[in-house]
């Protein structure tokens, strides 16, 4: 009974390795490493008005964009952006934002590809001034 025991315990863990696992792809989790972190800036604006400009900013260009606010941590959020139709988060920037009291916002922005890595500076820029599309991101008005 014994023998039999061990025999199944061991087919359970031979046949546990080879059950195939669904690719999930990239997540936010895997690009939150120093080797994707391409920008790290302070800018002063609260994350309100951060929202609303990302709005209006893909009111004026062909991107889309993701504003997640941190459940439990109201002063953290999360913007994935990228040009319209770039799902995958490999095509895609993310910025990691952080409030503070001061009206600073910390902006950290990972980037899975270097050729993507000037779309964090486009969404500063979008920011600043959210009717200009960042090179090589179209305007929706022509």
């Amino acid at each position: 009974m014994k023998k039999m025991r061990l025999a199944l315990i061991a087919l359970a863990v031979g046949m546990s390795g080879c059950m195939a696992t669904a690719d999930t792809g990239l997540r936010e989790f895997d690009l939150r490493k120093p080797i994707y972190e391409h920008h790290d800036t302070p800018i002063y604006m609260d994350l309100p008005t951060v929202q609303r400009r990302l709005y209006m900013h893909a009111q004026a260009c062909d991107i889309e964009y993701s504003f997640t606010k941190d459940p439990l941590q109201v002063h953290f959020a999360t913007v994935r952006y990228g040009p319209a139709g770039a799902t995958d988060l490999k095509d895609q920037v993310m910025l990691d934002l952080t409030a503070y009291a001061t009206g600073k916002l910390g902006v950290v922005g990972y980037s899975y590809y270097a050729k993507n890595a000037p779309l964090i500076s486009g969404v500063l820029q979008a920011l600043a001034k959210p009717d200009r599309c960042p090179q090589g991101i179209p305007s929706k008005t022509k």
